[in-house]
């Protein structure tokens, strides 16, 4: 979502919702909101730790990744290549340069154990993307603003914002659907924060 930061030289004074984007209208979420507290919180890391027994200390750079490379060689030289886990978070794909360079880095790792927020939590949509359309990125995206009616199964956009379905403030463009004549369908086994913006809930036996 556009945000808009007002800074006083390194300190961030206010953070909101940027009513000129096109796309967000306005809407922040509390991810937004606590970015100023992230950063200026006095726990924050700035700089590599390293732990000796109960004790930690910053390193620099350079040391920590020599650090790092010789204990990953060392381990996977021990116990195997798949001795090392990589996981990778949302902010991944939000990167340059971390999604130019992180699948050169895991193919040179040579780990089969390889997890991400996409692992946990969007695989179906990638397996029907590349069944459907050829490829794993070819993800359809529902028009929720022109649609008449939604057929929800088993998700909680009221909670998740919508996700891969990218509607910012997806409370409202549900309830505009209503608003409009439209019908919004939930079939979930648990009553959901969804389920209080749905014309009708059905449950189903998990």
């Amino acid at each position: 979502c556009g945000i808009v930061v007002e800074t006083d030289g390194d300190r961030v004074v206010s953070i909101r919702g940027d009513v000129d984007d096109a796309f967000s209208r306005g809407h922040i979420c509390p991810k937004a909101v606590a970015l100023g507290d992230v950063h200026a919180d006095p726990d924050r890391l700035r700089m590599p730790m390293v732990r000796d027994g109960e004790n930690w200390s910053e390193v620099g750079w350079e040391h920590a990744f020599d650090l790092v490379a010789s204990r990953i060689t060392g381990i996977q030289a021990t116990h195997g290549g798949d001795a090392v886990a990589v996981y990778a978070g949302n902010p991944t794909v939000h990167s340059l340069g971390a999604s130019m360079f992180y699948p050169e880095f895991v193919r040179a790792l040579g780990t089969k154990n390889r997890f991400s927020a996409t692992s946990v939590d969007q695989l179906p949509h990638h397996l029907a993307a590349v069944t459907m359309f050829g490829h794993p990125l070819l993800i359809p995206i529902p028009d929720i603003d022109h649609t008449d009616h939604l057929l929800i199964f088993g998700a909680n956009p009221a909670v998740s914002n919508g996700s891969l379905m990218t509607a910012p403030d997806v409370v409202k463009r549900i309830k505009a659907i209503r608003s409009r004549g439209g019908s919004v369908v939930l079939i979930d086994p648990r009553r959901t924060e969804t389920a209080a913006l749905a014309t009708a809930h059905h449950f189903v036996r998990p």
